[in-house]
C-alpha cells in the first residue's frame, strides 16, 4: 500500500528554486509592506478576479499519492482562465524570477489538472508598497507544458520526501514502544500527561500551574512525543524564555533516546549568539552568507547522518567545515526536527517569527514553558516607539553622507519634525495628586489610606474594553498626571508624561514614507557601509512603530514622553491575547505552564485563552514538611530602605547562621543589594558572592558553579527576577534555603500607570494585575529554587510586611505554609534532630 502526502506549492517553489547567496532582506519588508501591498492590489482586483482563490489536486506517483495545494492570489475564470500572482518589490526585475514564475505555472498546472482548458494565461505583477503595478508579465501557457512542470518539481520534491516518510515510520515504532523514561512518574506527572496528550487531540489550549521541581519537561514532552505515531501531530515546538531553561528538557529528551526513541532534536540559538562573524549579512560581506544554500545540502546530509541532538554546538561544527552560515543552517534543521527548542520570541515576536513555521504551516505542537514570561515578551514585541535624539543622531549621519539636499534627508527631516511638534492632548485633564493605592505601596503608608479614592476610579471596571474605551482612557490620562513636574516661571512644562488618543495620522504616514525610502535607499549601490549599517538599524527601530500604528484599537495607548525640546511617542501593546491567540489558534495543541501560571483562570484570559481551554493546576509533590516558610515584618518600601538596611542584613545572617549550607538572598534591585551589602559582617558569612548588573556567560557560569563543585557554604547576593532567579536548578544540599527582600513590586512608571488603568477598566483591580500577580511570580519563581526533588529540605525567608496583608499571601504558592517571625524555631523543626 501507497503512501499518502501534501504538500503546498510554496514548498515545492522552494525545493526546487533559492538563490545560492543568504540575502537578508525582505523580513521587515514583507511584515509591513507585504500585506498592505497584496490588499490594496487585490482590492483593485476584485471586480473581475476572485481573491485569495483556494486550490487542490492529486498526483498519483506509483503508488504513491500526493495532494498539492495553495491560494492563488487572484483568478480570473473565463475562455483562458488567468492565474494573477502578487509580488512586492521596491525596484521591478527586468523579468520575472525564476522562483516566481514557477509558482505561478504550478497553480496553471492544478487548475489544468482541474479543467480541460489546452491555454492557461499565467501573470506575475510587481507592486509597491500602495500596490500599485510596477511591472506585468504575461504569459500563455500550454497545458501540457503545465503538467510536465508540475511532473518536474515533484519528482525532485519526492526523492527527498520519500525517505523522509521511511524514517518518520521507524520513528514512529521507536515511539510506540517506548516506556516515560524514569522509573515512574512523580505525583502528578500523569495527570499532566494525560491533559497534554487531550489538549493535542483536540487541537486545544491547556494552561498548567505547577510547582518547580515536578519535572515538567518530561510530563509534557513524552505525550507530545506519543502523539506523532498517532498523527494528532507532525511536529514539536518547545519554547523557553531564557536559554539556560532548555537543559531541563534537552536532558529528559537525551534519556528519551537513550532509550531506544528514533527522534531527531534540534536547537534554535539566537542569531547574535550563533553568528562567529560580526558583519553585515550580505554576500558582500560574509564569506559564509554567499554561496550558502549551494553547500547546505552536503552539511544536511552529513548531520542527517548523525545519531545525535542537533544542539548549537553541533551545528556550529558542521558550520564551519562546511563554510555556512549557523544560524541559517539551525533554521533549515528546524524542518527536518521532531522537536525544536527555540526561544519563544521565534514564535510570537512579529520581526524574528520563523516563517517557515509559523506562518506556512499549522500542523506542530507548541509546549511553553515559562509561560508567565510570554505577557511581557509579547507586549515588547508588539509595541513600537519614536524618539526625535535617535532620529536627530540618524538624520545627521545621512546628511553627512549623502547630503542634507537629498530627498531622503529632507523625508527624514518631515519625520523629525512631526514628531517634534507633539504636544500634550488638549482635552487632558488637571494635574491631580498621585494614585493613592500605587502612592501608599511604595511610600510605606498604610494601605487603607488610598481605598476610597482609587475604588473611586474603578467605579466602571465591570465593563469590557470595547465598552469602556473611553473610560480606561480617561482614568490613564489622569493617571499620567501623577507625579509630573510643576510649571516652571513662564508657566510652561519643561518634563511630562501623557497619554494620546491615537498616533497622529500625519506622524504615521511619515514613518511609513521614511521606512519605504529605507528600503530604496540601501538598493541603491552608492550607500556606504557605515551608512548601510546605520540604516538597517533605524529599519529595526521604526519597523515596530509601524507595525503597531497599523494595528492600533482600543487594546493600545499612545505614550508621549517630553522632555524639554525632546519628544518619545510609544505605542505600547496593553493587551498580547488576541495576538497570542491568533499564532496557536488551529495549532495541533499549544500547553502554556509554569511554575508561577497563578492565578490561573486570570493568566489564561491575559494569554489568550477562551473558556473552552483546560486549565490545571498540579499540587507540589514535595512533603509540606520539608520547606519551611517564614515571613518577617520589614519594612522595605523605597521610603524605608535606608533604615531596614540593617535589619534585612540581621535576618539574613541570622539565616545562614541557623543552619550550614548555601543560601541565596534576592533584592528587588541592585541598589538595595549594595546597601545591605555594606550592613553585613562578612566575617560572620560564608563564602561570599554577589551577581553584577553586567556579566558575561563565563561569569554567569562560575557564580553556579560555586554551588556545584564543593560542599563548602556560600552565600549569592542576587536581584529578584534576575539570571539566577529562574530556571536555576540548584538540588540537594546546592541550595539550602532562600531569603526574599521585598515582594518584588516593579519600579513605578508611566507605563506601569497607563496599564493598571487599562486592566482596571477591562477585569475591575488594575492594581492587581498590572503590579501584583507579576511581582509574586519573581516570588514564587526565586522560592521555587529552594526544593527540586522529594528528598530536599529547605527554608524560605520572606522579608517584608505585606506578606501579612491577604491580598499578597493569597498569591503566593498554595503548598507555602506560612509561619511567623521565629527563624530558628521553624529551621529545628524542619531538620528534627539532624545537627545544624
Amino acid at each position: 500500500m501507497g503512501e499518502t502526502f501534501r504538500v503546498s506549492v510554496r514548498e515545492l517553489v522552494a525545493f526546487r528554486y533559492f538563490p545560492p547567496d543568504i540575502a537578508p532582506m525582505g523580513s521587515v519588508e514583507d511584515m509591513l509592506a507585504g500585506t498592505a501591498a497584496h490588499q490594496a492590489r487585490e482590492n483593485a482586483l476584485a471586480a473581475e478576479f476572485e481573491i485569495e482563490k483556494p486550490i487542490r489536486a492529486q498526483v498519483m506517483r506509483g503508488e504513491h499519492q500526493v495532494t498539492v495545494f495553495g491560494r492563488m492570489d487572484a483568478f480570473c475564470a473565463g475562455d483562458i482562465p488567468t492565474v494573477h500572482e502578487l509580488k512586492l518589490c521596491f525596484t521591478p526585475p527586468e523579468a520575472p524570477l525564476p522562483e516566481h514564475l514557477a509558482q505561478a505555472r504550478l497553480y496553471g498546472a492544478l487548475l489544468a489538472l482541474g479543467e480541460p482548458k489546452e491555454i492557461i494565461r499565467v501573470q506575475v505583477a510587481y507592486v509597491n508598497a500602495q500596490g500599485i503595478p510596477q511591472r506585468v508579465f504575461t504569459e500563455e501557457a500550454p497545458r501540457d507544458a503545465l503538467l510536465l512542470a508540475l511532473e518536474d518539481m515533484l519528482a525532485a520534491w519526492f526523492a527527498v520526501a520519500l525517505p523522509e516518510r521511511l524514517r518518520e515510520r521507524t520513528r514512529d515504532e521507536s515511539i510506540k514502544n517506548a516506556p516515560f523514561p524514569f522509573a515512574g512518574y512523580r505525583a502528578g506527572q500523569r495527570e499532566l500527561a494525560v491533559q497534554t496528550y487531550t489538549a493535542i487531540t483536540r487541537k486545544r489550549r491547556l494552561f498548567a500551574s505547577l510547582p518547580t521541581g515536578t519535572g515538567k519537561s518530561a510530563a509534557v514532552l513524552y505525550p507530545a512525543l506519543k502523539a506523532l505515531p498517532a498523527g494528532k501531530t507532525r511536529k514539536i515546538i518547545y519554547l523557553t524564555a531564557r536559554t539556560t531553561a532548555r537543559q531541563s528538557p534537552l536532558n529528559a529528551l537525551e534519556m528519551m533516546r537513550a532509550q531506544g526513541m528514533r527522534i531527531r532534536v534540534s536547537t534554535l540559538l539566537a542569531k547574535e549568539k550563533m553568528c562567529p562573524t560580526p558583519v553585515r549579512c550580505h554576500p558582500d560581506d560574509c564569506p559564509r552568507a554567499k554561496g550558502h544554500f549551494l553547500r547546505q545540502p552536503d552539511a544536511l546530509h552529513e548531520l542527517f547522518a548523525m545519531d545525535v541532538a542537533w544542539t548549537e554546538e553541533r551545528i556550529a561544527e558542521a558550520a564551519d567545515r562546511h563554510m555556512l552560515c549557523p544560524f541559517e543552517l539551525a533554521l533549515t534543521l528546524c524542518d527536518y526536527a521532531d522537536v525544536t527548542l527555540m526561544d519563544m520570541n521565534y514564535a510570537f515576536d512579529p520581526f524574528a517569527q520563523v516563517a517557515r513555521l509559523f506562518k506556512r504551516r499549522k500542523d506542530f505542537t507548541l509546549l511553553i514553558d515559562e509561560a508567565h514570561h510570554l505577557l511581557d515578551r509579547v507586549r515588547e514585541s508588539l509595541s513600537g516607539s519614536l524618539d526625535t535624539r535617535a532620529l536627530r543622531e540618524y538624520r545627521a549621519a545621512v546628511g553627512k553622507a549623502i547630503g542634507r539636499k537629498h530627498a531622503y534627508y529632507k523625508q527624514l527631516t518631515l519625520l523629525y519634525q512631526a514628531l517634534r511638534a507633539l504636544q500634550a492632548q488638549d482635552d487632558s485633564p488637571a494635574r491631580q495628586e498621585p494614585d493613592a493605592q500605587t502612592a501608599c505601596e511604595n511610600s510605606g503608608e498604610p494601605h487603607a489610606d488610598g481605598a476610597a479614592s482609587h475604588a473611586e476610579h474603578q467605579r466602571e471596571a465591570t465593563l469590557t474594553v470595547s465598552e469602556n474605551e473611553i473610560a480606561w482612557r480617561e482614568a490613564a490620562l489622569w493617571a499620567a498626571q501623577a507625579g509630573q513636574p510643576e510649571p516652571d516661571a513662564d508657566g510652561r512644562i519643561s518634563q511630562r508624561d501623557t497619554l494620546l488618543h491615537a498616533p497622529p495620522p500625519a506622524l504615521a504616514q511619515a514613518a511609513q514614507t521614511a521606512w519605504e525610502a529605507t528600503f530604496t535607499l540601501l538598493e541603491g549601490r552608492a550607500v556606504s557601509g557605515e551608512l548601510r549599517a546605520l540604516s538597517w538599524q533605524f529599519i529595526r527601530r521604526i519597523s515596530p512603530f509601524i507595525f503597531a500604528a497599523k494595528h492600533y484599537d482600543a487594546r493600545y495607548a499612545a505614550l508621549l514622553s517630553i522632555r524639554g525640546a525632546e519628544r518619545v511617542l510609544e505605542l505600547m501593546c496593553l493587551s498580547p491575547a488576541e495576538w497570542i491567540a491568533s499564532v496557536t489558534k488551529g495549532l495541533r495543541g499549544t500547553v502554556f505552564f509554569s511554575a508561577t501560571l497563578a492565578p490561573l483562570e486570570a493568566m489564561r484570559q491575559l494569554l489568550g485563552g477562551t473558556q473552552e481551554d483546560a486549565c490545571f493546576a498540579l499540587a507540589s509533590p514535595f512533603p509540606p514538611e520539608n520547606l519551611a516558610v517564614v515571613r518577617r515584618r520589614v519594612q522595605t518600601r523605597y521610603a524605608f530602605r535606608q533604615e531596614s538596611a540593617a535589619r534585612v542584613a540581621q535576618s539574613i545572617q541570622e539565616a545562614v547562621a541557623a543552619r550550614a549550607g548555601k543560601y541565596i538572598a534576592y533584592f528587588p534591585s541592585y541598589a538595595y543589594l549594595a546597601l545591605v551589602l555594606r550592613h553585613l559582617d562578612e566575617s560572620s558569612l560564608p563564602a561570599l558572592l554577589v551577581q553584577e548588573s553586567e556579566m558575561t556567560e563565563e561569569a554567569r557560569t562560575r557564580f553556579l558553579e560555586a554551588f556545584t563543585q564543593d560542599d563548602s557554604p556560600k552565600l549569592g547576593l542576587c536581584v529578584l527576577g534576575g539570571l539566577f532567579s529562574e530556571g536555576v536548578d540548584l538540588p540537594g544540599e546546592q541550595l539550602i534555603g532562600v531569603m526574599i527582600v521585598g515582594v518584588g513590586l516593579p519600579t513605578p512608571s508611566f507605563r506601569l500607570r497607563v496599564l493598571k488603568a487599562y486592566y482596571g477598566a477591562r477585569f475591575g483591580d488594575g492594581f492587581l494585575y498590572a503590579w501584583m500577580i507579576p511581582a509574586m511570580h519573581k516570588v514564587a519563581q526565586a522560592g521555587g529554587r529552594v526544593i527540586r526533588t522529594e528528598r530536599d529540605k529547605g527554608l524560605i525567608l520572606l522579608l517584608d510586611d505585606r506578606y501579612y496583608d491577604a491580598r499578597y499571601a493569597r498569591l503566593l504558592p498554595e503548598h507555602w505554609q506560612l509561619t511567623d517571625e521565629h527563624m530558628g524555631a521553624a529551621v529545628r523543626a524542619l531538620y528534627g534532630g539532624e545537627d545544624t
